[in-house]
Parts: structure tokens; sequence; C-alpha cells
């Protein structure tokens, strides 16, 4: 999983899925002229790097061989992790104010999960 993300173009693809996410968890929970381009793009940078942080992590669970039912065991822990990761850059780098906003962010960036099309 490490080794796909960190070829030149599938980090390009994961950049524009996190800014992608991203804007649409801001324009589902804020208003439309609050978006910023700048502050997103800020935030999907931000959101790759945890996502590739979280690859290595989910590779070091599941190993060099893993089966695809072993994958479908363990997608609960990146799918969390990359929630956690939404929550935080939903409150700390887009300073959304509420504490639902945040949460609706964070559950959005971990149910559109961008390891789980290792699964497909």
């Amino acid at each position: 999983m490490t080794a796909t993300l960190l070829q030149p173009w599938t980090l390009g693809v994961l950049l524009a899925w996190s800014f992608g996410v991203l804007a649409a968890a801001q324009l589902t929970i804020r208003l439309i002229m609050a978006f910023s381009v700048r502050l997103t793009l800020i935030a999907a940078v931000v959101l790759s790097a945890a996502a590739i942080a979280i690859a290595i992590v989910d590779d070091l669970l599941l190993g060099d061989e893993a089966s695809l039912v072993r994958r479908i065991e363990l997608a609960p822990i990146p799918m969390l992790l990359m929630a956690l990761a939404g929550f935080a850059i939903a409150r700390w780098l887009l300073r959304i104010r509420r504490l639902r906003g945040q949460l609706i962010a964070g559950l959005m960036v971990g149910v559109l999960d961008p390891h789980l099309f290792t699964l497909l």
C-alpha cells in the first residue's frame, strides 16, 4: 500500500482526492462563502501526509502477503485513523467552529478513506 501511494501519479491522485473530500465536507457543513481554496489545499496536503503515515501503519499491521479477507477485517483501523485526522484537520486547520461540524468532517474523511481502494 505504501509503495503504491508513493508513486508520483498516485501522490497527485491522493492530493486531489483529499482536496475533494475536504471541499465536500466544508461545503456540506459551512456556507459557501466560508470556503477557502488556499486553506483547503493546505489541509489536503496535511491529510495526504496523514494518509501516507496511516498506510505505513496499515502495512506494518497487515504484512507483505495479506489476503483480501485480512484486509477487509482490518479496514476499520485505517478508516478510524483517517477519521481522527479529518476531525483534527477540521478543528485546527479549517477552523470549523461547531463540534457537530468537526465530527461530520471526520466521519466524511473516515468513510471516504483512500486506503479502501486497495480492497478493489
